[in-house]
């Protein structure tokens, strides 16, 4: 049974670091103040002490760019989706500009604001777990992939990624390691 790809978005797609720390700064905490990547956007707001729609005025969705190869490797799939942590405006607001167009797209507001969860993008997607691989850059994205029972990959292009890995984790080094995992599926 082929696999279908489901994505993370912020670090996994697009390297946005550096634009989803820049709010913070610019909201003046201090570089080790800023909570960690890959929070939902109103837990990470309240752990800082900012409302979400100040970090919004001050977050620039076009600031992060793909990751080399993503684009070239999402053109070559039949059907994809997403599942992110990510404020659903600047996430709709980012895949219009960059021209991707998932099979089933959900943000943190779709997920009343708590954690992703595959569950609800598998449903629309009319996917069962069993052909689904998540592919993530953070222990949380590992966990929502267990949850559900769907494989899991760590977007190992994303260095930061790597320096998370677990023994176990399938890592793509490239983009282009998927489309090979893709095809190596019965």
């Amino acid at each position: 049974m082929p696999l279908t790809p489901l994505f993370d978005f912020d670090g996994t797609l697009v390297d946005s670091d550096a634009a989803l720390i820049a709010p913070f700064l610019a909201l003046g905490l201090d570089a080790h103040a800023v909570p960690p990547l890959g929070l939902p956007l109103g837990q990470a707001c309240a752990q800082a002490g900012i409302t979400v729609e100040s970090y919004l005025d001050h977050y620039d969705p076009a600031a992060a760019a793909p990751f080399s190869g993503i684009t070239d490797v999402l053109g070559q799939l039949a059907s994809w989706g997403l599942a992110s942590n990510k404020d659903r405006t600047s996430g709709r607001s980012e895949l219009a500009r960059l021209g991707w167009v998932p099979m089933a797209a959900w943000f943190s507001d779709d997920f009343g604001g708590a954690e992703k969860q595959l569950a609800p993008v598998l449903a629309a997607m009319g996917l069962p777990a069993a052909e689904a691989i998540y592919i993530g850059d953070t222990s949380h994205d590992r966990d929502c992939a267990t949850r559900v029972g769907a494989r899991f990959a760590l977007a190992g292009w994303n260095p930061r990624a790597r320096a998370g890995a677990l023994r176990g984790d399938h890592i793509l080094h490239h983009p282009t390691d998927l489309l090979e995992l893709l095809r190596s599926q019965p």
